[in-house]
This record gives structure tokens, C-alpha cells and sequence, in this order.
């Protein structure tokens, strides 16, 4: 039997103008302001058209589809001898929300940062960076990405707000760039007791006094050595975050994920179009028992891993990517793979300008382990159509 989610009434499509023209306001105010050559404002605009069509475990079908977008809005001024601060306001709307609501908490509403209706301020840091050092420190809240370097730029792990969400992370963030090859982060993240501000999956859960302080170190080269463009390592530590029968039970160890990107470039022809493949590993050694995640019995597997093909400048202005991914049910912290799932995703992009960018994407997901009460696994088709405007 298939089933299609009625279209919003009236009452939600109104209810939903309220916040976009809220938002669409801060956007063209930015336009109007004239600060001091110190201060600066940008943003960007994200809207489009997203679509889902997904087969549930027991064979019930459903599909949904609305307009979508995200608006943010950033002031950032030198305040003099190497101290920086940034703001940003983020809202992230839909034509089939039913809320409108202010997020000013220390933990995210969902797995995926706030939900449709929503805004909050996912930057507000002050940073010192000395003129001509190779260190900068950074405290308060912020965003921190570490993805391939390829057309669709995922990541196992860290990568705040991608698409159209709306994530962040609160703590402090080291870099050092010791050599013109290599820089080094350390990121000390907070997560609150009632959750994460990002992507960090059940039976993680921060309840535990001693889980409250995530650490993430990236150690990261775009320094091209033959073919490589791009090499990182990353290793993230969650102290006492990880329940291994699940969050109801007390019993907590720690959860570590170290991972391994790359990627490399070829010219093809005369024509400008370039080659370029990626490609990222993940091993998380202690996972949850798969009781706890709903993929069967025994230990949840901890191998996960993404290739990428990419047309860099397939035509001018134009790149094409397609990526595969098989991420473990034991993989508990990435933002654009969920665990237990086989992904095959294609995305075009085009940029003609610095300021417009438009993509379409096609993704295909399906789940890898089940238990044995399963009829099958649960599938999911999406696409979207959408259109970046940056100022």
C-alpha cells in the first residue's frame, strides 16, 4: 500500500511566511548597512525543491516533497591586536513545517541541528589570530568541517551544516600551522546532558559527568604532492559517551573513531576538465552491541568507508560527482552518512559567478544489516534542486 503525506493546509503554509519573512528582512537589512571598515556583514541564501520517496522495512511505501530553505546572516569585526569576533543568525524553513520557534539552547533539537520553523545562532566566537603567527585560538560557538575534497565534500565525521541543515559545535579550537605542508586542530568540544549540538548518534548520549567534553584532533595537507590535492587524518574521542546496550542502560565506555581522506587530481585533455577521485576510511574499535541500533545481534561493525569519481570542469563552470559509501551501524558520528546504510549518491554542480551556485542531486540509500524480524531493508530515494546565493 502506498501512502502519500497530505499537502500543507493553509494553516501551516501561513504560519511558515512568518519566519521566512523574518529572515528574508536580516538579508536585506544586510544590505543597508554601512559599518566601520572593521565590521563586515555576509551571508548566503540556500532554497530549492526536495523530494523523498522511501520503502519502510515491512514494505509500506511513502513519498514526500516541499520547498525548502536556509538563510543566514553573519557581522564580523577586528577588534584590534589580533582579537576577532563573529555572529551569525541561521534559520532553516520548509512549506510543510507547523512551527515557528527561536533555538537558544546549548544542545541541538535533532540529529540534524534544528528542525523546519526553527532559527538559532550557530556562530558567536571571539578569536585571537596574531598578525604573521602560525597559531590561532577560537572559543564560543562555531563551525567546523573536514570533508573530501571533491564535488559533494562529505565526511565520516566532522562536518557542520551540510545542505540545508543548520548545526554547530560549542568549545574551543586550536590551529597550528607548524610547516607550509601540514596544520594541526584541536577542537574541545561541549556536549550538553540532554544532547549534542551535532551529529552524534544513539547510543551515544552525554548524561555522564565525565562525557560532557568531546575531543577532536585533524591533522590536514592541501599541499599538492604529484596527484594528491588533499590529505587528512582525524581522530575523535567521546569519553564515557558510548552505551553499549543502549542508552536505558547505565554501563558507559568510551567511543573513539579515527579516519583517513584523500584525494588526487588528473588533467584530461586540453579542455581544462580534471580528474579527480577521493577517498575516506573510518574505524570506530568499540561499538554498541547491534541490539542497541536495531541491525540484528552481537557487536555492531565499526568499518566504514566513501569513494568518489568527480569531473572537475566537465563543461566550464560545471563539475560532476558521483560518490559510494558503505558506513557501519557501529559508525555513530558523520552528518551526511547514517549508520547501517549503503549509499550511491550523483550531484551536478554549476557556479557561474562567486556569489550563485546551483546543484541537483540524485541519492539512493538502503540498509546493510537487519534483524531477523525484518521483511526487508529499508530503503530511501531523494532528490533536490537548489540554488546558493552568497553575499
Amino acid at each position: 500500500m502506498r501512502t502519500r503525506r497530505a499537502n500543507p493546509g493553509s494553516r501551516s503554509m501561513t504560519r511558515a511566511r512568518h519566519p521566512l519573512a523574518a529572515a528574508m528582512v536580516l538579508v536585506l537589512a544586510a544590505g543597508g548597512v554601512h559599518a566601520e571598515e572593521s565590521w563586515k556583514t555576509s551571508g548566503d541564501v540556500r532554497f530549492g525543491y526536495v523530494a523523498s520517496e522511501t520503502r519502510a522495512r515491512s514494505g509500506a511505501e511513502s513519498d514526500a516533497d516541499s520547498l525548502r530553505a536556509r538563510l543566514r546572516l553573519r557581522l564580523r569585526g577586528d577588534l584590534g591586536g589580533g582579537w576577532h569576533v563573529s555572529g551569525r543568525v541561521a534559520a532553516r524553513l520548509d512549506s510543510d513545517q507547523d512551527n515557528e520557534e527561536f533555538w537558544m539552547r546549548t544542545y541541538a533539537p535533532g540529529p540534524a541541528g534544528l528542525e523546519d520553523g526553527q532559527a538559532t545562532i550557530d556562530e558567536a566566537y571571539l578569536e585571537y589570530r596574531p598578525a604573521q603567527s602560525p597559531w590561532s585560538f577560537r572559543v564560543g560557538r562555531f563551525q567546523a568541517a573536514w570533508g573530501l575534497d571533491d564535488v559533494m565534500k562529505k565526511s565520516l565525521d566532522q562536518n557542520d551544516s551540510p545542505n540545508f541543515d543548520v548545526t554547530w559545535t560549542d568549545g574551543a579550537w586550536l590551529q597550528w600551522r607548524a610547516s607550509d605542508d601540514w596544520t594541526t586542530h584541536l577542537v574541545l568540544r561541549h556536549n550538553d546532558r540532554r544532547g549534542p549540538t551535532g551529529t552524534l548518534r544513539r547510543p551515544l548520549a552525554f548524561d555522564d559527568g565525565d562525557s560532557r567534553v568531546g575531543v577532536l584532533a585533524v591533522a590536514e595537507s592541501k599541499t599538492a604532492i604529484g596527484p594528491l590535492v588533499q590529505r587528512v587524518v582525524t581522530l575523535n574521542w567521546l569519553p564515557s559517551a558510548l552505551h553499549p546496550d543502549g542508552v536505558a542502560d547505565p554501563r558507559t565506555q568510551d567511543y573513539l573513531a579515527v579516519t583517513a581522506k584523500a584525494t588526487a587530481q588528473w588533467p584530461l585533455g586540453a579542455g581544462g576538465t580534471k580528474l579527480r577521485l577521493g577517498g575516506e576510511l573510518g574505524y570506530a574499535p568499540d561499538t554498541p552491541r547491534r541490539e542497541a541500533v536495531n541491525s540484528g545481534t552481537g557487536s555492531a561493525d565499526g568499518l566504514s568507508w566513501q569513494a568518489s569519481l568527480n569531473f572537475m570542469d566537465l563543461l566550464p563552470d560545471h563539475d560532476l560527482g558521483i560518490v559510494y559509501g558503505r558506513v557501519a551501524d557501529g559508525w555513530l558520528i558523520s552528518s551526511d552518512f547514517r549508520p547501517n546504510d549503503e549509499l550511491l549518491e550523483a550531484r551536478w554542480v554549476w557556479q557561474p559567478s562567486k556569489e550563485w551556485q546551483f546543484d541537483a542531486r540524485y541519492r539512493q540509500r538502503e540498509e546493510i544489516d537487519l534483524p531477523a524480524t525484518a521483511v526487508r531493508p529499508r530503503r530511501d530515494n531523494d532528490l533536490y534542486l537548489r540554488a546558493t546565493w552568497k553575499f
